[in-house]
């Protein structure tokens, strides 16, 4: 594997430079589906998540679920440009980890953060010390 040469980096003032790639989103989860609360859910094995790098500047990332039966992978996107530093990657993958979660357990909903959600969601913040206004 080659190096990039340090001077390709370009640092934005208040924001990182981390470059993501689909391997760097499956470590993410993997890192978080060991950790509490999430091991206990029971999520699926990586290998059976697709992990998609957006460029989309209007939001941090997305769950899209598989068709309950059908073969095809339950798919998290992460936006390039929103997440620029590995403790916004970590909460915004452990925010559509949630979503996921409930996806497979058939209690998502229309309303994208219903009580459940919240509910997990100021768990996972209390476990991993994120803030849950902005989670």
């Amino acid at each position: 594997m080659r190096k990039r040469p340090v001077s390709a980096l370009t640092v934005v003032e208040g924001k990182g430079a981390l470059r993501l790639t689909p391997e760097s989103l499956e470590a993410a989860y993997e890192f978080l589906r060991a950790t509490l609360p999430f091991r206990r859910m029971k999520l699926p094995h990586a290998d059976e998540v697709q992990f998609r790098v957006m460029v989309t500047r209007d939001c941090y990332g997305h769950f899209r679920g598989r068709i309950k039966g059908a073969e095809d992978f339950n798919e998290i996107g992460v936006s390039q440009h929103m997440v620029t530093s590995t403790d916004v990657l970590i909460s915004t993958m452990a925010h559509e980890m949630i979503h996921l979660y409930q996806h497979e357990t058939g209690s998502d909903s229309r309303a994208d953060h219903n009580s459940q959600f919240r509910r997990i969601a100021a768990r996972v913040c209390r476990i991993h010390g994120f803030d849950l206004e902005d989670f």
